[in-house]
C-alpha cells in the first residue's frame, strides 16, 4: 500500500492547496493522515473502501491513546475532509465520516436560529425614522438577506452596488473571500432610495466627500456604534435576538438547506470549506432543544 499511499497523500494535499488551506494546516492534517493510513495498513483495509464502522473503529483506537476529545474530533475531522476530497473526485460516492461525532467536544454556541419568515419579518416591522432610519434599514437588510458582516458593511462603496441588476459586489478581505450576491426584490427599492435620495443628504449634513456606502450624520467612518443602536432598537421587539453574528449564522444555516456545501461557502466569504460545514444543523449540538424551549419570535 505503500505506493498508492503516497498517491493518496499527494492527491490530498493538492485539495487542501486549492481550498486555500494555509501551510501549517495543511501539514498538520499530513500529519495526522499518516497515522490514519498506519491504522489502515495494520488493517488491511483500502481508503476507498472504508465504511462507517471502520472509521469509527479509528475513532476508538485514538482514544485509548488518552488524548481529549476535542484531539479525537480534530483527527476524524481530518478524516471527514479526506474524504470529502475523494467523493469530489468521483473515488468514492459517500463520505463515510460524514455523519459521525464526537461527544464531549465543546462546539461553537449559537443562541437561536432564525426561519426565513422569521428574519423577513423583522426586516419588514423595522420601524423607519428619519435619514438614518433609512440608512438602517437598508443595512439591516444586508445583514438578514446576504449575510453581511458589520465591518464588510463598513468596507461597501456605491459602486459595490448595481442596482438595476439587483447585485451586491461584497469585496474580499484578509480574512473574508469577495463575492457576488443578488438583492432580494423588497430590498430593491428601499436601496434605491438610500442611494439617490437619502445618502446625498446625510452626506450633506455631514459635509462629507466619500464614496463610502454607509456612514454618520457625524462623519464617523466606524458602523459598530450604529449597528449597536439598530441592534438595541431590534432587541426591545425581539428579546430572542442578541447580535448580527447571529443573523449571519441564520442566513448560513437558511443556505445549507437550499444549496450545497460549496456554493454556500462562496456566499457566506468563507476561505475554508470548515468554516461553512460548522454551521451545519448536525454539528449544533443542543441546537434544536434550546428553539423548542425559547422561541425567539414567540
Amino acid at each position: 500500500m505503500r505506493m498508492n499511499r503516497d498517491k493518496h497523500i499527494a492527491g490530498f494535499k493538492s485539495y487542501l492547496k486549492s481550498n486555500a488551506y494555509g501551510k501549517r494546516t495543511i501539514n498538520t492534517y499530513l500529519k495526522e493522515m499518516k497515522l490514519y493510513f498506519d491504522w489502515l495498513e495494520k488493517e488491511n483495509i483500502e481508503p476507498e473502501n472504508v465504511g462507517y464502522s471502520d472509521v469509527l473503529a479509528y475513532m476508538q483506537q485514538i482514544k485509548k491513546k488518552s488524548v481529549s476529545q476535542s484531539t479525537v474530533s480534530h483527527y476524524i475531522n481530518t478524516v471527514r475532509h479526506y474524504y470529502e476530497h475523494l467523493k469530489e473526485s468521483g473515488i468514492i460516492a459517500a463520505n463515510p465520516a460524514g455523519n459521525l461525532k464526537v461527544h464531549g467536544v465543546r462546539r461553537r454556541k449559537l443562541h437561536h436560529i432564525f426561519e426565513s419568515h422569521e428574519l423577513h419579518r423583522i426586516y419588514n416591522s423595522y420601524q423607519v425614522e428619519g435619514l438614518l432610519g433609512k440608512r438602517n434599514k437598508v443595512m439591516l437588510g444586508m445583514l438578514i438577506y446576504q449575510g453581511l458582516k458589520t465591518e464588510e458593511l463598513s468596507r461597501l462603496e456605491t459602486g459595490h452596488l448595481r442596482v438595476r441588476e439587483g447585485i451586491l459586489e461584497v469585496p474580499g478581505s484578509r480574512r473574508q473571500n469577495g463575492r457576488t450576491l443578488k438583492l432580494e426584490p423588497c430590498q430593491v427599492m428601499d436601496v434605491y432610495d438610500y442611494l439617490v435620495t437619502v445618502r446625498p443628504q446625510i452626506l450633506m449634513c455631514s459635509g462629507q466627500t466619500t464614496e463610502r456606502l454607509f456612514m454618520g450624520l457625524a462623519g464617523s467612518r466606524n458602523l459598530s456604534n450604529h449597528i449597536s443602536g439598530l441592534m438595541r432598537g431590534l432587541r426591545k421587539k425581539y428579546p430572542g435576538l442578541k447580535n448580527t453574528r447571529q443573523i449571519r449564522a441564520s442566513v448560513i444555516v437558511k443556505w445549507l438547506k437550499q444549496f450545497n456545501l460549496r456554493q454556500v461557502q462562496y456566499m457566506a466569504g468563507h476561505r475554508y470549506i470548515s468554516s461553512t460545514e460548522a454551521y451545519r444543523q448536525s454539528e449544533m449540538e443542543g441546537l434544536q432543544d434550546e428553539i423548542n424551549r425559547y422561541h425567539p419570535l414567540g
